[in-house]
């Protein structure tokens, strides 16, 4: 059974309307879609940080700027 909170009650999606139905199943794929997006940000932020780590050890004194024309 599906169900939809709200207002502190509980409701039946198979007893509404086709078109409440539809609806809920809209809310559905857009609620996994943003918990999907959540997942892949959680992991590019992991990656960024690993990447910036793997960077620093590859860091030599050589490729040190010593004036203001730095490039990222």
């Amino acid at each position: 059974m599906w169900r939809y909170t709200y207002e502190d009650m509980v409701y039946d999606v198979e007893k509404i309307s086709p078109e409440g139905q539809a609806t809920f199943m809209l809310i559905a794929d857009v609620q996994k879609r943003i918990e999907d997006i959540e997942t892949n940000l959680t992991i590019n932020q992991a990656a960024v940080v690993a990447l910036h780590q793997k960077m620093q050890e590859l860091l030599i004194d050589e490729a040190i700027v010593e004036d203001d024309e730095t490039e990222e």
